[in-house]
């Protein structure tokens, strides 16, 4: 039975997927407007990062012995996928901010 931690722990990175591929879509509506390089593809990569976290941590929690050797690597691939929409997102709404500063 896998635990109750690891359950909420896949909930919430199911969540950020979703919120991933909603801030996709916006860019690359707006990356096509704006003729800016397609950058959004970076938060499907970021998306897949987050996957694979998923995954590794629902492993640990079932096969304890399994994944022994790998089971903390799944923090370090939700990081690296939240930096990388991080990123992402300053590259295409960085501009929100810099008009909010100009209308002050």
């Amino acid at each position: 039975m896998i635990p109750i931690p690891a359950i909420a722990w896949a909930v919430v990175v199911v969540a950020l997927m979703v919120v991933f591929y909603v801030l996709a879509r916006f860019s690359e509506e707006l990356g096509e407007a704006l003729r800016i390089r397609p950058y959004y593809i970076s938060y499907y990569a970021a998306s897949l990062f987050l996957f694979i976290g998923i995954q590794m941590r629902l492993l640990s929690a079932v096969a304890t012995d399994l994944a022994f050797k790998y089971a903390y690597w799944h923090v370090a691939l939700v990081a690296i996928g939240v930096t990388i929409a991080l990123i992402t997102t300053i590259i295409y709404w960085g501009w929100l901010l810099s008009d909010y500063h100009k209308m002050r």
